[in-house]
């Protein structure tokens, strides 16, 4: 079974030696593909001086996103004919099973499109803020498993996990594609899973092997009301909720654009400029036809966005 990896980064030198380091210590040791981001730093050069050896490297001469960028390594992944790809963060540390217990579980689960390990936090104490975010918003049994001391399953079956590491079989790819390109960052692994779930595959947690994530990318921040990471925080809510596959809400989505529009006009009456201004912003930032075409597109089976 050929098994690559495939690692975005961007600006990633605090965490990329021991994100590599880790898997190279693995029982099994995959193929490394590192799709570098238009860093800014050192994490170019440090690849180059210390890994180039162990990895396949693709320079992106611009910031791609996190989704277009993993396009990238997984349609190299496939071309290379590997049977399974691990899409893992920068800022990740694996144990030295976690690929060899991740291909049991997967081998073992062919209707799992998705696998991913427990994520903790980076220092191994915690369970990761987002991991504990999304297992505790499906109410899964795994929490309940592992605090009552009743055998654990292999692998617990969810409806969205983030994406530090997922486990998927090359037939996931050929079946769902690859990332939508129409999220820059975060709110594209919603949509995966969505996909994921659409196409009649299964998204499952498995206990058997824990992975380190050191993220301070906590989307659940809440930005100042205007500034640019408050419209892109805002825009890719829109974008999950009514690009969603396994719904009809993108038929909806001239109604929530004009629901803004019409808060912009009452606040312009109350002479609330900044109010005005906001909701004028969110009703032209909502574009119906690429939302529409995304869910026609994704509802088709094979492998879109990928080259």
């Amino acid at each position: 079974m050929k098994i690559s990896i495939v690692i975005v980064t961007y600006n990633g030198i605090k965490w990329i030696g021991d994100c590599l380091e880790s898997i190279l210590d693995s029982t099994l040791i995959p193929e490394i593909i590192i799709v570098d981001n238009c860093s800014t730093d050192a994490t170019l050069d440090f690849l180059k001086r210390n890994y180039l050896q162990n990895i396949k490297l693709i320079e992106s001469n611009e910031n791609l996103g996190f989704g277009r960028a993993n396009n990238l390594g997984i349609s190299l992944a496939l071309k290379s004919k590997s049977d399974f790809i691990f899409l893992l963060n920068q800022d990740t540390v694996i144990g030295n099973d976690t690929i060899e217990k991740l291909l049991e579980v997967s081998i073992k689960n062919p209707e799992f499109g998705i696998l991913s390990p427990i994520h903790s936090d980076g220092k191994g104490d915690l369970l990761d803020m987002s991991f504990l975010y999304y297992i505790n918003r499906q109410g899964d049994s795994l929490i309940s498993d592992s605090i009552l001391k009743k055998e654990m399953k292999d692998v617990y079956a969810v409806e969205m996990i983030n994406a530090a590491a997922w486990f998927l079989p090359q037939k996931t790819f050929e079946i769902v594609g690859g990332f939508d390109p129409i999220f820059f960052l975060y709110g594209e692994d919603d949509n995966f899973c969505q996909r994921v779930l659409y196409h009649n595959l299964k998204i499952g947690i498995t206990p058997k092997t824990v992975i380190k994530h050191d993220s301070d990318n906590n989307y659940s921040f809440t930005y100042p009301i205007g500034s640019e990471k408050y419209y892109k925080k805002f825009l890719n809510r829109i974008k999950v909720k009514y690009g969603n596959v396994n719904t009809e809400d993108y038929k909806g989505i001239n109604k929530i654009r004009f629901y803004f529009l019409k808060k912009a006009i009452l606040s312009l009456l109350k002479l609330d400029f900044n109010n005005c201004k906001v909701n004028k912003t969110k009703y032209n930032l909502i574009d119906k036809k690429s939302i529409t075409n995304s869910v026609l597109q994704n509802r088709e089976t094979g492998k879109s966005y990928l080259v």
